[in-house]
């Protein structure tokens, strides 16, 4: 879904500007709409129509002293200053907008879609940490798109890109480059009509945040040969500042290279981890790493399990499935990527999926940003989701 030439204020980071700039200050809005128009399955195509539902939400804000603002094609956020009666009043106005043109555009998907799920409010004055990172999610899929990221004037990642990250761990020190650079997301258990179960936190380095600071101008990209080198760098300085972002120690997972299992920081980690060792850590190691040496993953793996810990293999593209035996990683944990453009490749191997559960390794969905990717993740057997969308389901 696209909109033509539309009254939106920006996207989610001019939004994600704005509400930064509030802080934890009173601004001039204290409510934000998040509204998902995926369920209503409108035609894509048709840019007078996309047109008409961005007016709409234009309209809206400006009325209740907002703006609104194109997150992604089929996402809007609405930002307004709204009493309390208010709150309960504009959702259901949008809902009201929205059903109207659906039931002139597409009656036949009236009856399928979920009402609950199509506008969530978020209360700034006491929600704001949650907005900002919402909103993070969204500028850092931007950014993995293209859409911000690969600008005219950004160069590829240098040799000497890891001795100026160190160079910006060592200025802030632990705690201050924890504060600006980690970010965390939840993994969930999510089954139909329940809550949904937050089983751990992934913690990983803001790659967007490095570029635009200590890596000033750098377009960084998994796929760039220099890549598996960062990370290098940044591994054991996610294991040193671990009790800044983990301050409780709760069950998380940590992006790691088998080459830094293998290090001396992992090894002061599992010290400083004291008589529990690894049994609240998760190790995530990216399949292009595992495949790069099949050896190291072995070494890396029996190092975690041998600690107590749990064994991911991440990033798996879902076009992978056909070719990759998910049980000869003998992993604990396999995380799938969801790719709108994959829907029909999950279906086909629901039966490599089912094999790699029913030998005890559980298989997370990740990425996920939409309700579609939790309802096809559902149909193929999948119960562990994360991503954007599930960040929303928490809110």
């Amino acid at each position: 879904m696209a909109f033509g030439s539309s009254p939106m204020a920006g996207d989610a980071a001019d939004l994600l500007k704005k509400l930064r700039a509030m802080g934890g200050r009173k601004g001039d809005v204290n409510t934000l709409l998040l509204v998902d128009l995926s369920d209503l399955r409108l035609p894509a195509d048709d840019d007078h129509l996309m047109d008409e539902i961005a007016e709409v939400h234009a309209r809206v804000a400006r009325v209740r002293g907002g703006a609104a603002y194109q997150l992604s094609p089929s996402n809007i956020a609405v930002v307004a200053n709204l009493t309390e009666m208010n709150r309960m009043e504009v959702p259901q106005e949008l809902k009201m907008h929205l059903f109207k043109i659906l039931q002139d555009e597409a009656p036949e998907n009236f009856a399928a879609v979920d009402q609950s799920k199509i506008v969530r409010t978020i209360d700034m004055t006491t929600q704001m940490a949650g907005a900002i990172r919402f909103l993070e999610a969204f500028e850092e899929r931007a950014k993995e798109q293209g859409v911000i990221a690969g600008a005219d004037g950004l160069r590829a990642l240098g040799p000497g890109d890891g001795q100026a990250v160190r160079a910006a761990h060592a200025k802030a020190g632990d705690k201050g480059f924890a504060g600006t650079y980690v970010q965390s997301q939840s993994i969930a258990l999510i089954a139909d009509a329940v809550q949904p179960s937050v089983i751990a936190h992934e913690y990983y380095v803001r790659m967007d945040l490095l570029g635009s600071d200590a890596l000033k101008n750098v377009d960084i990209h998994e796929s760039d040969p220099l890549f598996p080198q960062l990370t290098l760098t940044l591994d054991p300085l996610m294991l040193g500042m671990y009790r800044h972002y983990n301050p409780e120690g709760g069950k998380c997972a940590l992006n790691l290279t088998p080459e830094s299992v293998g290090g001396a920081a992992f090894q002061k980690f599992v010290a400083g981890c004291g008589p529990a060792r690894l049994s609240n850590v998760i190790v995530e190691m990216r399949l292009s790493d595992v495949m790069r040496d099949l050896r190291k993953y072995e070494a890396a793996r029996s190092a975690v399990r041998a600690q107590g810990g749990t064994v991911a293999v991440d990033v798996v593209d879902p076009a992978s499935l056909s070719v990759v035996n998910l049980t000869g990683f003998n992993a604990n944990i396999a995380k799938i990527v969801w790719r709108e453009s994959g829907v029909e490749t999950l279906a086909r191997n629901r039966s490599v999926i089912k094999q790699a559960q029913d030998q005890g390794c559980v298989v997370v969905l990740c990425r996920v940003d939409s309700e579609l990717g939790l309802r096809v993740g559902r149909e193929v057997g999948i119960t562990a989701f994360q991503g954007l969308h599930v960040e929303d389901m928490l809110i």
